[in-house]
Order: C-alpha cells, then structure tokens, then sequence
C-alpha cells in the first residue's frame, strides 16, 4: 500500500475543497440567475400536485365476515358430508355474485354510479362494481386439509352508510343462495332414494299398489316443487355484519402532496439545469477566460437592468397566471370522482 506524503495529501484536500466551494458558488449563482423560472416551475407543478390530492373523493371501505358451519354428520368413511362440495359452492355463488345481471340490479337498488348509468355506460359501472367487490377466504386444517372456515366480503365506495348497506346485502345473498344449492341437493339425492325404491317396490308390486301409489305422488310433489328439510352441508351465517366507517380509506392524501413536493422541486432543478445549458451568455470572467485565451481588461456590471426586468416580469405575469389556472382546473379535472387514484397509494386496496 502506498503512502501519500502529508504535504501532497493537504495539497489535494485543499484542491478538493476549492473545487467543491467552486461548484457550490456556481450552482448558486446558475439558481440566482434562473430563480425565477425555478420558481415559476416549481409553483405550478406543485399547485397541480396539491390540486389532485385535495380534489380526490373520500373513500370508504365495510367488511362483513361469514362463518362456514361445518356439520358434524358424517359418512361411513369418515368424510363430512358434502365438504368436497364446499369451494364449488363458493365459487358458484362467487359467480353469479359478480355476473352482470346481479350487479345492475344491485346499482339500481342502491343507486350505485350513477354519473356512470346516467351516461349510459353500463358495462363501465359493472366492470367497477367488480373491482370494488373483494371476496377472502379464511382457511384452516380440517381433517387433515385446509377448509375454508369463513370469509369475508369488502366493498368500497364514497358513501360509508350505503358501503355498509351494499356489503351486508351481498352477505346475505351468499347466505341465501347457499342455502337454496343444500336444500337443490337434499332434494336431488331424496328424488334418488324414492326413484330407486319406487323401481324396486313395482318389481315386486303392481302400479295400484299403495306404497307405489304414494311413492309416485312424493316423486311428482318433488319434481314440482323441491323440499330439503334435512339439508345437510356446510351452513353459512353472517358472523360479524358490516358497519359505516367513521373514517375514510382513501386517499392517503399526505402521501399525494409530499410526492407533489419532491415531483416539484425535481422539475424545478431540470428547467433550471436546462435554462443555464441553452443560456450561451458568459456570466463570470472565469468562464469568459475558459472559451477565450485573449485576455480580460475589464468589467462592466449591468446597467439599468432592475428595470427592464421588471417591465419583463410584469409582461410575464398574465401568461404564467392563465397557465397556473389551466394546470388547477386539468388537476381537478382527472382528480374528481377519479376513485381508482384515491386507492393508488392505499394500503389493502382492492
């Protein structure tokens, strides 16, 4: 390893110091000259950024959880009734959750996007009530598999009292219509058995027999109109129902206006860095001394300068106020209603 003598060593700390002091001095005075566009920039980029994150709607966010009673019956091998059926069910009911039918009717019941259904953009609205529908399952082992022991249903949107109306209302159509699938399907295997019996039964007897009569007026009173007293599966009941939240999930509007500040003070540097390198003019003797090896006599400082800038300034004045209320009024515009931004830097967002 070599070693630098002490002498040498100050020598090139020092030269390293004057060389940072020097390009400190310059990036100061390149801000001094062009203080005004930096400042310019950075107002409005800014006013941009703080119109959006002022102008975002509020969102609020329900969740509602439901429990999967499993049954206790079980076959002669030891499995639960039904319980392979179990995701089936869900996914089914998932289904015709989200299937087009079911969500214009949920719109219009709880007259939900209305700026949308009014411009006629239906598949629009669904497409968004879709992405506003969250549906988690809560798994744990079961019989040596992991089962599905609850779920839970979220929604979001601007008005917390309709949220929570809108989550309880989907929580109990899952309720509903699984219940309607058990009791589809204690139907189905009771039809079964009397089917199966009702062919044994007339090997044996005659077609006026009672117990054949009887067995074709329950097959026929099925086939109508299916029971399913003893409906046995999985059971589902709406543990803990959705309430209004007090306070909004969205948008993180703190987190808008610090991007907005340093999106602002970065813009501002790059029209800056920009200007000096367009600018052809020397501003220093040593940078005229570095384009040229004639030498300098003298210099002669600005005269009269204040007052061309600020005639200059006030020529300007009009243009930058019109482009600062067209940046506000873009800003407001695609920040308004705009609630898939709201979410963008929400934590659980859907």
């Amino acid at each position: 390893m070599a070693l630098i003598p002490r002498q040498h060593g100050d020598v090139l700390a020092s030269r390293s110091a004057r060389s940072g002091g020097y390009a400190m001095t310059r990036a100061l005075a390149i801000l001094r000259r062009h203080g005004r566009l930096a400042a310019i920039v950075f107002l409005v980029v800014f006013a941009g950024a703080a119109t959006v994150a002022m102008s975002l709607p509020d969102i609020y966010r329900a969740t509602a959880t439901v429990l999967v009673e499993h049954p206790g019956t079980t076959e002669e091998n030891g499995k639960s009734l039904m319980a392979g059926e179990l995701e089936t069910r869900l996914q089914t009911i998932g289904q015709e959750v989200l299937s087009q039918a079911r969500l214009l009717a949920l719109m219009e019941s709880f007259n939900l996007y209305p700026e949308l259904r009014e411009w006629g953009a239906q598949a629009i609205a669904v497409e968004r009530l879709r992405r506003d529908i969250q549906v988690k399952p809560t798994r744990a082992e079961l019989s040596g598999r992991p089962t599905t022991v609850a779920f839970s249903i979220t929604f979001r949107a601007r008005d917390p009292e309709t949220v929570a109306r809108v989550t309880n209302a989907l929580a109990a159509f899952y309720v509903e219509e699984n219940a309607k699938i058990l009791v589809r399907q204690a139907s189905a295997a009771r039809l079964t058995r009397l089917q199966q019996e009702l062919v044994r039964i007339q090997e044996v007897y005659t077609a006026r027999y009672p117990d054949v009569i009887r067995l074709k007026a329950e097959i026929a009173g099925l086939e109508r109109s299916p029971k399913g007293s003893a409906a046995i599966g999985e059971e589902f009941r709406i543990l803990d129902p959705a309430v209004p939240a007090r306070n909004a999930a969205a948008p993180e509007r703190r987190v808008f206006i610090l991007l907005g500040l340093a999106l602002s003070i970065g813009v501002a540097a790059l029209a800056v860095i920009l200007a000096d390198q367009l600018d052809g003019s020397f501003h220093t003797p040593e940078e005229l001394r570095a384009f040229s090896i004639v030498p300098l006599l003298v210099t002669i400082p600005l005269i009269g300068g204040s007052g061309a800038n600020r005639k200059r300034l006030w020529l300007m004045a009009g243009p930058i106020a019109i482009g600062l209320v067209l940046v506000v009024l873009a800003s407001y515009h695609i920040a308004s209603g705009n609630d898939q931004l709201a979410f963008l830097f929400s934590r659980g967002a859907p």
